[in-house]
């Protein structure tokens, strides 16, 4: 039988994301533009929700893929892959036909999965952005190895594969983060496109259960998700410099969770030392136990 889960990412990779996103690129953004790009069909998540276990997972919200066709195996992953799909599905009418395109999505984290481009080994896995939070969400709350040397990072992996949940508000690549946060609260009631993305988030939120709900920036990507899905009188700061916070309640397809805002962890304002991400996560936990 096929899962909620995937009969909703379906309907969102089936629909013409061209068409989608032209449409969107204006509602959307600040101004004439959300540089959205339509030359990439949507991200509906990364990592196989089947692995999570309900109540013992955080989900890792973001604002939008971003965009960066040169970066080594993109092309392939991210526009080669899902097109094919897209294809073979307009030819077959045969929902088997995205297999390809959910392997990629589920074995995101995996090493083992590559292709072979300029005689190295390519994977889809964009450490810069995923190792540290793996790392820091390892240790904070699932007992993680210490991380190794090297480039594979296998508990970074680990970490990621078997405990987060990771979306974005808006599943389309862009060249920038600036959009409208009213105009795109509005869309995922009004536009085809976005009612689709809702629905596919709410179903991930009603299986997976995350424990809490995690964001990586405070300015742009923070006030966002804030303004989508949180309880507005609920927030409230805590901590100092790097290790800063903002905490309150957010509620996304029906599950009502606590939230965790800190600084972008790649950033010289965010808690880029284990010490100070242990710091934001103990500031979180005792606040969520106050909670009770």
């Amino acid at each position: 039988m096929i899962s909620e889960i995937r009969k909703a990412t379906i309907k969102l990779m089936s629909r013409d994301h061209v068409s989608d996103i032209n449409r969107l690129d204006s509602i959307l953004g600040k101004g004439e533009s959300a540089t959205l790009s339509n030359i990439v069909p949507p991200n509906p998540y990364v990592g196989n929700p089947e692995k999570l276990a309900p109540g013992d997972c955080v989900a890792l919200i973001g604002i939008n893929p971003k965009l960066d066709l040169v970066r080594p195996g993109f092309q392939h992953f991210e526009v080669k892959i899902p097109k094919n799909c897209q294809k073979n599905y307009s030819k077959t009418n045969d929902y088997q036909a995205f297999n390809p395109w959910f392997e990629k999505l589920h074995r995101y984290y995996d090493d083992q999965y590559f292709i072979h481009e300029n005689g190295k080994k390519i994977d889809p896995y964009y450490g810069r952005y995923f190792t540290k939070l793996g790392n820091h969400i390892g240790r904070a709350w699932f007992n993680s190895s210490p991380p190794e040397k090297g480039s594979k990072q296998p508990n970074a992996r680990r970490v990621l594969e078997n405990h987060v949940l990771k979306l974005d508000a808006v599943p389309y690549y862009s060249f920038s983060d600036k959009m409208e946060s009213s105009n795109l609260k509005e869309s995922m009631q009004s536009d085809p496109a976005m009612r689709v993305h809702k629905q596919l988030m709410d179903c991930l939120f009603q299986e997976c259960r995350p424990r809490h709900l995690q964001v990586n920036g405070k300015t742009t990507a923070g006030e966002m998700i804030k303004q989508l899905f949180g309880e507005k009188e609920s927030f409230q700061r805590i901590g100092n410099g790097v290790s800063s916070i903002e905490v309150g309640w957010a509620r996304i397809g029906g599950h009502r969770l606590p939230i965790l805002i800190h600084g972008f962890t790649n950033s010289s304002t965010g808690p880029q030392s284990p010490k100070a991400f242990l710091e934001c996560a103990n500031n979180f936990d005792r606040w969520l136990s106050s909670q009770n």
